[in-house]
């Protein structure tokens, strides 16, 4: 997969193996009313979001939650695969948004927080930092969906 950029501090931050999913439907992606608002006002939205799930399907124990850059990074692989290199998450169909990613610059408060996105088909994916008092339309939260192993 190309690469715009990579953060060289976000290179080796991974993920623990787990089955995650998306809304796939550009429309539904992103959260609704996430753009032009700071990261922990996206997160109020995350945590609704979460309520949703939660009603939609009762002890199951699916966890709405932000992902980490390898998994967004995966997931847009895959994805991208899986349309047979036509559909880019992130890409044009996707509004060339980036999302929130769940890492973070140090574990001071107000410190940088990673950013996934802006996939454009000849520089590639972003993967980096963000204040996350930086607000501007590009910046949505696309929520992750975890699904409990036990399910499959």
């Amino acid at each position: 997969m190309h690469f715009w950029y990579v953060n060289p501090a976000l290179k080796n931050v991974s993920a623990p193996p787990s089955l995650v999913a998306f809304k796939p439907d550009p429309a539904e992606f992103f959260l609704k009313g996430s753009e032009d608002i700071s990261y922990e006002e996206q997160f109020e939205l995350l945590k609704r979001e979460q309520e949703r799930v939660e009603k939609e399907y009762p002890g199951v124990g699916l966890v709405v939650r932000v992902g980490k850059p390898s998994e967004w990074s995966e997931a847009a692989y895959e994805h991208f695969k899986a349309t047979d290199g036509n559909v880019r998450i992130f890409g044009e169909d996707y509004g060339h948004n980036y999302t929130w990613a769940d890492a973070y610059e140090s574990d001071r408060t107000g410190v940088h927080r990673a950013v996934v996105g802006r996939w454009g088909e000849a520089v590639g994916l972003l993967v980096d930092f963000n204040l996350p008092d930086n607000v501007f339309s590009h910046l949505r939260l696309a929520p992750l969906l975890e699904i409990p192993r036990n399910l499959i």
